[in-house]
């Protein structure tokens, strides 16, 4: 009988016994939230402490006292049980939990108890009761007098910090632990890329890069808050990083691409395996290694691959390269992790574990081809790996269950990967709980978290992809989704989930956020796309639909040739004064929703700037999104001038020039404001020794911010000349 199946039957008897005791599963009356939900609450008569009621730490057991929050951490050590108390009882021997993090909490009148097996419980009781006293001070209510016993179901709960293309400040990365601390995440996985200083392979360090004793010293910050730092350093595919330079242009598998690493060339595991060395190095005592390991694309094809390739197929040239970095991990005493999808992909099973126009007998049909293909290859599968299966939609497709099940019958452990999207540089995201949306976001978190629970996968990973490298605070809903559902499945729905956030984030309550939101969601799509000839804006008043922007600004790539594209034939034209109103004929429907924009803006402003004031916590997440709204306006406002301008009166044609100019110098000034507020949180430019590290991720093109207003550079100055003509 394997764990994972152990641990749902306990939780199973668990629920069983609490209903035949006579306790029922209660919610905390309003005003008070616990996030993540806890597993089990029984309310008990009368009223517990009032905020500033509770002075003392008593410890019962061998143990130091735990890192603590705000409010507890204020409170001093004392020796004897008794009023305003807050007693950590560590019991090795108390079996009521079925995990080792879970923990009970009584409040009385006028004490508190925790109760755990381990330090990690009484860590996350403390968590709780913080909240708790948090919302005590804030609402000037004393907490209720009652029991909660509390665990997670699943035991893995990490998120995901993609340095690949920006790094923030160290204090954030320092703030960013307590937080996920606070909401019970027990681990982070750091993928470096060029961000780390390495020192047995130095070349490949950015200079602004994270020094080994920096992050070493993080990890161990980490541990004391429960959290441990995962390293992920990509090895055979996502190479460009490391295979831009020319001293290593030996190793990748065409010459001149630097997307892949020659898994046959030895050089290669060189290289990997010094690159790992520091990353353990930096993240001393943790359990795993993640390797990466996805979109592997073009191997097989150099003369050392092409024959093994022809002959034994690519999913062998993939599993050589998997065994060794996997040997390595395990002489390094490190567990590897390994993204699934290239293995999936070579046994031709892969579409169906993504895409919801494969049908259920199609998905049976391609897994019952692709078994055998994978079968085959069984036993050159390392045992000791991680096989993370990652799938950013609903994650119910037939093809994705049946791989979940591949893996626990062939006696391979997998854990899941989902994702908080991030769009552009805006925080503003469309809710897509009512329409049913394959895509990233709260709805596929909970969804994918939920099926692993009901398959008995013990871990998730909260993927924050940096493509396009929107602010960090962009992911930081979908991570404590991610913490909320990874320990409580079956806790909120989304509308309870969103009112849990916005309190506990912030300690506002806003009804109609989703609905605010969205009205901020469309002003930024508006903002993305405006400037570009191809797609659709809705006429639809409640709907608009975002167009597909240029995803880089790199010369096209005809084989081995560069072919410098002018991206400005991508954009809107200006209007032609000989022929005045044609233009705004042609973009009426985006000078409609302009208008729509500017109309909306001054309301949703004011309730920017109200929502600021009053929020009692984490009020640069408000000042971040008051930034971004002001530059998104400047667009509506740049579109209204130009159908202004675009006029046989020569008097309104003057009143649109001045208005356009007025429109590009208020962006100007937004444009500064974004980058002061991007300023206090990452390093918004590279240094001018960095190594342009150029592929297709929009974020790649620029060393600074300015990747995220190509379209306004290039359509401003395109304006610029069109005015000068007019003179």
């Amino acid at each position: 009988m394997n764990k994972n199946y152990m641990l749902s039957l306990i939780n199973s008897l668990l629920f069983a016994f609490v209903v035949s005791a006579g306790l029922s599963a209660e919610k905390l009356p309003a005003p008070f939230i616990i996030l993540p939900q806890p597993q089990n609450v029984v309310l008990l008569r009368g009223f517990g402490p009032e905020a500033g009621k509770l002075h003392q730490i008593i410890l019962k057991g061998e143990f130091n006292r735990p890192v603590m929050g705000n409010i507890l951490s204020q409170m001093t050590l004392g020796k004897s049980t008794g009023k305003g108390t807050v007693t950590l009882i560590l019991d090795k021997a108390f079996t009521s939990l079925p995990s080792d993090e879970g923990y009970v909490m009584n409040i009385s009148q006028d004490r508190v108890e925790i109760t755990s097996t381990s330090e990690a419980g009484l860590f996350y009781g403390c968590q709780s009761l913080e909240q708790l006293l948090e919302d005590a001070r804030d609402f000037n209510k004393p907490v209720p007098c009652c029991k909660i016993t509390d665990y997670p179901v699943l035991s893995y709960r990490a998120v995901h910090f993609d340095l690949k293309h920006h790094l923030d400040h160290m204090n954030y990365y320092y703030e960013s632990i307590d937080r996920l601390a606070r909401y019970k995440i027990n681990a982070a996985v750091f993928e470096f890329e060029d961000k780390l200083r390495y020192q047995l392979q130095p070349l490949v360090g950015a200079p602004q890069s994270i020094s080994i004793d920096e992050m070493a010293a993080l990890t161990l910050y980490a541990r004391e808050r429960h959290i441990e730092i995962t390293p992920l350093v990509q090895g055979l595919g996502h190479a460009t990083f490391i295979l831009k330079h020319q001293e290593y242009s030996g190793l990748r598998e065409l010459s001149w691409n630097t997307w892949a690493f020659c898994p046959l060339h030895e050089g290669t595991y060189q290289v990997l395996f010094d690159l790992y060395r520091d990353a353990i190095a930096a993240t001393p005592g943790s359990k795993y290694l993640h390797i990466g390991g996805d979109e592997i694309g073009n191997i097989g094809l150099c003369p050392r691959c092409k024959p093994m390739a022809d002959k034994e197929g690519m999913l062998s040239l993939s599993l050589y390269w998997l065994k060794r970095v996997c040997e390595f991990a395990r002489e390094n005493n490190r567990i590897p992790i390994f993204w699934d999808d290239m293995p999936l992909k070579e046994g031709r099973v892969y579409e169906s574990t993504w895409s919801d126009e494969v049908t259920s007998s199609q998905a049976e049909k391609a897994w019952k081809d692709g078994i055998p293909k994978l079968d085959k290859l069984l036993t050159d599968f390392p045992k000791n790996c991680v096989y993370m299966r990652w799938n950013y939609s609903m994650a119910r497709q037939p093809g994705n269950i049946r791989a979940l099940d591949w893996y626990e019958s062939r006696d391979l452990k997998a854990m899941i990967a989902t994702a908080t999207n991030g769009e552009g540089g805006m925080l503003f995201q469309e809710d897509e709980r009512d329409k049913g949306m394959a895509s990233s976001g709260i709805i596929t978190i909970r969804s994918f978290i939920q099926l692993a629970a009901e398959r008995n996968i013990s871990g998730m990973l909260c993927t924050a992809w940096d493509d396009k490298s929107p602010h960090m605070e962009n992911y930081w809903r979908g991570f404590i989704a991610s913490a909320e559902y990874s320990w409580s499945p079956k806790g909120r729905t989304l509308e309870e989930y969103d009112n849990a956030w916005l309190q506990r984030e912030f300690g506002i309550s806003m009804p109609d956020y989703i609905t605010f939101n969205n009205q901020l969601r469309r002003g930024s799509i508006l903002w993305y796309d405006a400037y570009f000839r191809n797609g659709n804006l809705f006429s639809d008043e409640n709907t608009l639909q975002s167009m597909q922007r240029v995803e880089h600004w790199l010369p096209v790539l005809a084989g081995q040739e560069k072919i410098q594209f002018d991206y400005t034939s991508k954009l809107i034209e200006l209007p032609d004064l000989k022929s005045p109103g044609s233009w705004s004929m042609k973009y009426k429907d985006r000078t409609d929703r302009a208008t729509i924009e500017m109309n909306n803006y001054e309301n949703l402003s004011e309730r920017l700037t109200d929502i600021y004031n009053n929020s009692k916590r984490n009020r640069y997440y408000w000042s971040l999104s008051k930034a971004l709204y002001n530059l998104q306006r400047t667009t509506p406002e740049l579109l209204l001038a130009l159908k202004e301008s675009d006029s046989a009166d020569k008097v309104r044609q003057k009143s649109g020039f001045d208005n356009v100019k007025k429109a590009m110098n208020d962006f100007q000034k937004a444009w500064t404001e974004v980058q002061s507020v991007y300023g206090q949180t990452r390093f918004i430019s590279y240094p001018a020794n960095y190594i342009p590290d150029r592929y297709f991720h929009l974020a790649s093109q620029r060393e600074d911010l300015t990747w995220m207003i190509q379209a306004q550079e290039l359509y401003f100055g395109m304006i610029d000349k069109w005015i000068e003509s007019q003179k």
